[in-house]
């Protein structure tokens, strides 16, 4: 796969700088591996995105093996160090004290696997941080320790760089399909490696102290009853929670309104808004836009809406009075809160829409709420999990859409989640009956993940991106290319009417080619090699395919024409390439006009142009320009 763009940019620095880039493997090795520093740092979703680098060509897999056997080595050697320099000294220093469960689980391990614990702790991520201490402190010979940790780390390295070799070259495969969409697919997935993470981390740090601080709180409401109406209502089941819930709603609603007022005068934020919205249209051209619109239909008010009614349903079956006020309370403030959102940062109102993230993730957060308590303690972090993946797939792509700026998506993100939390509290505090909420999960994940159809028969017409106007006034004179070829630079200049342009060319035996993208690798994938007629892939100049596709035959080869709009102040032109193309077979299924080389020779052109109503010229600079003569 060859990368364009900044993404390119990056890979060749990555290739041109392999040493640094071993520096930074064996630092989230050496990181991942360092007692109890190894729990909080997820260094494994470093490692197997790292991998997937490796799968796409751009590092050496035994170079990074080499390092993070070193960096996995040398982390495991000072965790054992710090265990053999203080013995049962190290249980009464902070901060191994504050982990009891941790350290018993550690002490226990060892004892049932006595030093082979050190190579069976490697591959187990929540050991991993605390065997090699565990094992010093318990009088393991330093001889012993070296080598079985020599052993486990050399075979550890591997196995987390596999998983993301093995998708990286999932993902040069991809590429041959759609190369920008594999580059976002690595991004999301990325993405999701560390929500995945931040939410089990958040949950392990916060929830064991949950009781205290809301006994704490409890006991603040009532030593200070003025400011305690704030939040008695929430965490005293005697007293009514409309009052506190109203005034911390518009105690939100101001800080929403302060936030996206500071983010619009802060200039770091804005150069952080302009930046996303540079990389999103870096890859906004038709490969990307089919499935990131289905993610953005996740969100889709009309999906929120179902999901909301089809859950209200069931609670009402069971009779579930409480749960069901505290849901529809959820649901009916957000969707207002959304409005106003909407409002102030989009200077519309905005009823109906794809722009609701404060709802969706309101609404998902307050689902994890309700079913999480049914699972066993060790497993009540996944609905979160569900609720944040699924946010951020809807963030996501309200962002590659340019539905929200980045500041008022995290914005959302964080208001809605703090919104749900109170009600969630709330609830909780007036309700500590658990109930089976397997009917809610597979009506929620299942009702949101079929509904995007749904909106996409609806309302697939109507939707429509509206890109920068800062961006689309950027002037580039290439097109990013098909599969392996990269970049083009679009040297032809056509000034005249394109039908006259397309009518003269096609009286020369020129044929038009219609400009398709999925189709087409449907179409690539079933054709056979020696079939006459090939798919030929559209390329994408600022996000768009061409205005105009025309092909001549030459012998074994292809000349391909392709012709985009540009503007150019009030006028209309076009600018386009001219390019070479010869039968490939890729994946050996997949069957069409693979890019050969730039055709520098325009003779062809010229000469089906000559004597009619365009006037060829060839610039210095190589751009040939054509102008249509007035009739």
């Amino acid at each position: 796969m060859e990368p364009t763009g900044w993404v390119k940019d990056v890979y060749d620095w990555i290739q041109a700088n392999p040493n640094w880039t071993g520096v930074l493997i064996f630092l989230f090795a050496f990181t991942e591996s360092i007692l109890l520093v190894g729990i909080i740092f997820p260094g494994a979703a470093f490692l197997v995105s790292l991998g997937a680098l490796i799968g796409l060509g751009v590092l050496d897999f035994y170079t990074a093996w080499m390092w993070a056997t070193l960096g996995a080595f040398m982390g495991d050697g000072i965790s054992f160090w710090i265990g053999h320099k203080y013995k049962q000294k190290l249980l009464k220093i902070w901060p191994m004290y504050k982990f009891p469960d941790l350290i018993e689980k550690g002490q226990n391990f060892f004892a049932k696997y006595g030093g082979v614990s050190v190579f069976i702790g490697r591959f187990v991520g929540p050991v991993r941080p605390i065997i090699p201490a565990i094992g010093g402190m318990m009088g393991m010979s330093v001889k012993r320790y070296v080598i079985i940790s020599s052993v486990a780390s050399v075979l550890w390295a591997p196995f987390y760089l596999l998983p993301g070799v093995l998708f990286g070259s999932a993902m040069e495969t991809m590429a041959k399909v759609a190369v920008k969409l594999s580059v976002l697919v690595l991004v999301l997935v990325v993405l999701i490696w560390v929500v995945y993470w931040l939410i089990n981390f958040v949950y392990a740090l916060l929830v064991p102290k949950t009781y205290k601080w809301l006994s704490s709180l409890l006991a603040w409401t009532q030593r200070h009853p003025t400011l305690g109406k704030l939040t008695s209502g929430l965490v005293d089941p005697r007293q009514q929670e409309k009052g506190s819930l109203a005034m911390l709603a518009m105690l939100l609603l101001l800080f929403l309104i302060a936030t996206i007022w500071f983010t619009a005068i802060n200039e770091t934020l804005l150069r952080w808004n302009q930046s996303t919205e540079s990389f999103f249209f870096a890859f906004h051209n038709p490969w990307t836009v089919v499935p990131m619109k289905w993610l953005l239909f996740i969100g889709h008010d009309i999906s929120i809406v179902v999901v909301t009614m089809v859950v209200t349903f069931w609670l009402i079956y069971r009779r579930l009075n409480l749960v069901l006020q505290h849901w529809l309370l959820v649901s009916i403030s957000s969707y207002v809160f959304s409005i106003f959102i909407c409002f102030i940062g989009h200077d519309g109102w905005h009823l109906w829409s794809s722009h609701h993230v404060f709802w969706f993730t309101a609404v998902s957060s307050f689902w994890a709420i309700v079913v999480a308590g049914a699972y066993p303690v060790k497993w009540r972090s996944w609905p979160y999990v569900v609720a944040g993946i699924l946010t951020l797939l809807f963030a996501f792509s309200s962002l590659f859409f340019y539905q929200m700026n980045l500041a008022m998506v995290m914005s959302s993100i964080l208001t809605a989640s703090i919104w749900s939390m109170l009600i969630g509290i709330a609830y909780r505090t007036r309700s500590r009956k658990q109930f089976l909420g397997l009917p809610i999960k597979i009506a929620y994940i299942t009702t949101t993940l079929l509904m995007p159809f749904v909106a996409w028969v609806l309302f697939a017409a109507s939707t429509v991106t509206t890109k920068p106007v800062w961006l689309q006034q950027q002037i580039t004179a290439k097109t990013t290319g098909w599969a392996n070829n990269g970049q083009q630079t679009l040297d032809i200049t056509l000034m005249g009417d394109l039908v006259d342009f397309k009518n003269q060319l096609m009286k020369l035996g020129w044929q038009v080619q219609e400009p398709r993208t999925w189709g087409n690798v449907y179409q690539a994938m079933r054709v056979e090699p020696e079939a006459e007629e090939l798919p030929l892939f559209s390329y994408v100049h600022r996000g768009e395919v061409e205005k105009l596709l025309m092909s001549e035959k030459q012998g074994d080869k292809l000349i391909v024409l392709r012709i985009w709009s540009e503007q150019n102040g009030t006028e209309e032109h076009f600018r386009g390439s001219l390019t070479r193309h010869k039968r490939d077979t890729d994946l050996y299924l997949f069957n069409h006009w693979g890019y050969d080389a730039t055709q520098k020779d325009k003779s062809e052109l010229v000469a089906a142009l000559k004597g009619s109503l365009f006037a060829v010229d060839q610039l210095t600079d190589g751009t040939l320009q054509i102008i249509q003569k007035r009739k």
